[in-house]
């Protein structure tokens, strides 16, 4: 494979691979190690060969809205990955569990600031560092 894939586990629990680059990365990848052309995904899909072509070359998917996230997961069940394969998905999937729930926003929050601590990707100080 030449791209970057994660294997994601919850609980010790494997709960599958996940892209790490763009979709349009992630998705000429899979497509390369399917066997599959362009034209095979617009057939699959049912998706205008422009907007696949969208897809593969960053002009879409950078950003999703609901629509585009519909789009996401007709691609996905074409290659046959989780629509959450897709980073683009992932985030989009967080931003919304967020606005539904604003209660997780504090927990998202603790959560990737801890993860961000840990793996040395912080340098900030903050009120518990001042206390030192």
């Amino acid at each position: 494979m030449c791209y970057t894939v994660g294997t994601i586990y919850l609980g010790g629990e494997n709960v599958g691979e996940r892209a790490l680059e763009p979709i349009s990365e992630a998705l000429a990848a899979v497509l390369a190690e399917r066997g599959m052309t362009q034209a095979d995904l617009c057939r699959a899909t049912r998706l205008d060969r422009s907007t696949v072509s969208r897809y593969l070359s960053s002009g879409r998917g950078t950003t999703i809205d609901d629509r585009s996230a519909k789009t996401i997961e007709k691609i996905a069940a074409a290659v046959e990955v989780e629509p959450g394969y897709f980073l683009e998905y992932r985030r989009w999937r967080i931003q919304r569990l967020a606005l539904a729930h604003p209660g997780f926003v504090d927990d998202f929050y603790d959560l990737m600031i801890e993860m961000a601590r840990y793996r040395g990707l912080l340098e900030e100080t903050g009120p518990k560092d001042a206390k030192k």
